[in-house]
């Protein structure tokens, strides 16, 4: 590891210190400031009532993966707020590029996050409220030779208490903390919801899974969020000629599946083979998550730019 780096993908989309004080910039309404030095407002909507919303996406070799795909959710996102975007969101690109040169970062993690602003603090929304735009980086490894082996993770079952409109990506992830920590009280690596008895995504993932032969995924309904990379793993199956089927599927057909999969901006494809404690198939990552894993890293290489086999 890099002296000062930190590391994200081991820990559940949580930013862990490795070492020293950060020194590194992000960008806060408008300005490029030391990180010590960003602020926010103590009745920032965001901070008060969750009243946001965020995007997490991957540079890589310097190159935004899928960027304007995350714009476009970001939007969405926003639209379902009925926050109006303030004009950093149309430079939100340039901006995050511009970030990344200023903290020497090829390789980073990155987080937006616009909220509806600073105001008296009030259920009802300002009448004219200026959106807080932010920016954020983590360094993270570089898609090396060593991310060629799957990452398989443990999982639990886990009731779904969200809210109705999980398709808004919003800073309301009380109870996705809440399911990830009794995953880690579980030993496993990941939570997987489920509406009475039916299978809607993990915490920080979308779940696919293996049944019968064929590729199943949870339809892109207001019960989950509609992954970028989840989008991208549907096109590339297609592509493969894999059965795919966009479908809800019970707790029983996951428990039973062949191979169970995660996928998400910081997981990429990742193999769930074992589930509250029982093996899922043969206990080992499939052919399935194996293909579509390296077709998603062949896939992220050909965006950014990237050499075979790029560390």
């Amino acid at each position: 590891m890099v002296p000062g780096w930190w590391t994200w993908a081991d820990h559940r989309e949580e930013v862990v210190p490795v070492m020293g004080a950060d020194r590194s910039m992000v960008y806060l309404d408008g300005r490029f400031v030391p990180r010590s030095e960003a602020k926010l407002d103590v009745e920032d909507r965001g901070v008060l009532f969750a009243d946001g919303v965020y995007e997490v996406l991957r540079a890589y070799g310097g190159h935004l993966y899928r960027a304007e795909a995350h714009l476009a959710r970001l939007r969405q996102s926003l639209e379902g707020l009925r926050i109006a975007p303030p004009a950093d969101v149309e430079r939100l690109i340039g901006i995050t590029l511009e970030l990344l040169e200023r903290n020497g970062r090829a390789e980073a993690t990155v987080y937006w996050q616009v909220t509806r602003g600073v105001a008296t603090r009030d259920r009802r929304m300002p009448a004219q409220p200026v959106p807080t735009v932010l920016v954020l980086t983590w360094p993270t490894a570089p898609l090396a030779v060593s991310e060629a082996e799957l990452t398989c993770r443990s999982a639990i079952l886990q009731p779904d208490r969200r809210w109705g409109r999980c398709w808004i990506k919003s800073l309301m992830l009380l109870d996705n903390v809440l399911a990830a920590q009794a995953a880690a009280a579980a030993a496993a690596d990941e939570a997987i919801y489920h509406r009475d008895g039916t299978v809607t995504e993990g915490t920080a993932a979308n779940v696919f899974i293996v049944h019968g032969g064929r590729l199943i995924t949870t339809p892109a309904d207001e019960a989950i969020l509609a992954g970028i990379t989840r989008a991208r793993v549907i096109d590339i199956a297609a592509a493969a000629g894999l059965d795919l089927e966009q479908r809800h599927f019970n707790t029983t057909e996951l428990a039973t599946a062949e191979e169970v999969m995660l996928t998400g901006t910081t997981t990429n494809v990742a193999a769930v083979t074992n589930l509250d404690g029982v093996a899922i198939g043969s206990g080992e990552p499939g052919p399935v998550a194996r293909q579509l894993h390296t077709a998603l890293l062949d896939d992220i290489r050909q965006e950014c730019g990237l050499e075979p086999g790029w560390s």
